[in-house]
């Protein structure tokens, strides 16, 4: 036993090995093998790979960076110091006024209150354990989904022993651990109806974050042999935080109705696209597409027949697009496209194809489309812009000439 852990000494390069018992040696293997965890590496990696985010989803992702390295740290071995730093750093980003997390007891049939942030601390709370059977939180740990309450007054379910606190407002939202549920994480706020509906999916999102931040301080914490699986198990729980940083980042920067690319990340690609030609010459076309009978149609249907032709156009264009091409809905009926290294007359054929491939696919009414497009090139066509939003403003005034007469397909040179 002693030989084999000499060698794995050797081959970890760690010093005056030779002066340790069996028992330490084993100890200054398993911290070495700690040291050289990959995690914060693939991670700062992954962020380098990210671009084009908003500035608050860059904020969450330094956040979680950050709250992994609090891991390791000597400070916040115990769980309840680090779940503390955790919602007191996740209090100050969020537009919410306070989190609690509250854990399953071991043994008896309740929830137990662990930690409290922001305007209502733990202290406040007059009550530390709550029925699994009888309490909000209780019944989100037994279902296993979230539950809303817009106005804790009203709801029944609301522990009343809680009514002085400054509570309008509750969210609880079970936390995972593959198919066990651990424990219930709450925001709550002092207005009613606080949080809209993008706000709970995001939180759950969040939610599911600061679960595998758990999963993943439990996991470190635990005692345990050094093998190849605790190797293995940190790689997969840095999987799964990969993952939820790139599902965060796509949120930033998709359309919710259509799954195309949102206003933001469009005009930020093209501001790249007409820079990158102005250095290489690489050629690229903007097309811009408006909705003629839009209106009419959310007149006469309804607004989700509305949003299902907004749906129609978006699956077009995604379907019709290349890999490098970028479909994006910019407005209400407004939306873009950059068909890169294309040509004037491959641009207007592709924006032909999809207003006959819209009128084929809709049978309600007839519906369609006008369209402004435009190309850069070094080739017949060439014009100098001064940048990219005067050459957006020119195509999207040959949009305006199609609009006129509906129906129809404008270009800058020819029109």
């Amino acid at each position: 036993m002693r030989q084999f852990l000499e060698e794995i000494a050797k081959k970890l390069k760690i010093s005056d090995f030779e002066k340790t018992n069996d028992e330490a040696l084993k100890n200054l293997i398993k911290e070495s093998i700690d040291k050289n965890l990959s995690l914060e590496k693939n991670l700062f990696n992954l962020y380098e790979e990210i671009s084009c985010n908003s500035e608050f989803n860059l904020r969450i992702i330094a956040l979680v960076n950050l709250l992994i390295q609090k891991i390791y740290e000597e400070k916040y071995k115990k769980l309840n110091n680090f779940l503390k730093f955790a919602l007191d750093e996740f209090a100050k980003l969020l537009p919410i006024e306070n989190i609690s997390y509250m854990e399953k007891h071991a043994r008896w049939n309740y929830l137990l209150l662990k930690v409290a942030s922001g305007k209502i601390k733990y202290e406040d709370f007059k009550i530390k354990k709550f029925p699994i059977n009888n309490s909000v939180s209780g019944e989100a740990f037994k279902l296993k989904k979230y539950i809303y309450i817009p106005n804790t007054q009203l709801d029944e379910r609301f522990n009343k022993s809680l009514s002085t606190l400054p509570i309008k407002s509750l969210l609880a939202v079970p936390l995972r651990e593959k198919d066990r549920i651990i424990g219930v994480l709450n925001f709550s706020h002092a207005i009613e109806n606080a949080f809209p509906e993008n706000s709970i999916y995001f939180l759950i999102f969040l939610s599911n974050l600061f679960s595998s931040l758990i999963n993943l301080f439990n996991f470190y914490q635990e005692k345990a042999n050094f093998n190849a699986k605790l190797l293995k198990e940190v790689e997969k729980k840095t999987i799964e935080l990969h993952k939820a940083n790139i599902k965060l980042y796509k949120t930033s920067i998709t359309d919710p109705l259509t799954g195309l690319y949102n206003r933001k990340y469009f005009f930020q690609r093209l501001e790249e696209e007409f820079s990158r030609f102005i250095r290489y010459g690489n050629s690229f076309c903007l097309i811009l597409i408006d909705l003629d009978r839009l209106k009419y149609i959310n007149d006469k249907y309804g607004h989700l027949e509305g949003d299902r032709c907004l749906k129609l156009l978006g699956k077009i264009l995604i379907n019709f697009s290349r890999k490098e091409d970028i479909c994006a809905r910019i407005g209400g009926d407004e939306f873009a496209c950059l068909i890169i290294g294309s040509s004037l007359e491959g641009a207007t054929s592709f924006t032909e194809r999809i207003k006959e491939e819209l009128k084929k696919l809709y049978k309600k009414e007839r519906l369609t489309l006008s369209a402004g497009v435009g190309c850069i090139s070094k080739g017949e066509h060439f014009k100098f812009y001064k940048n990219h939003k005067e050459f957006f403003k020119k195509v999207d005034l040959a949009l305006l000439k199609a609009k006129k007469t509906k129906d129809q397909v404008k270009t800058i040179e020819k029109d």
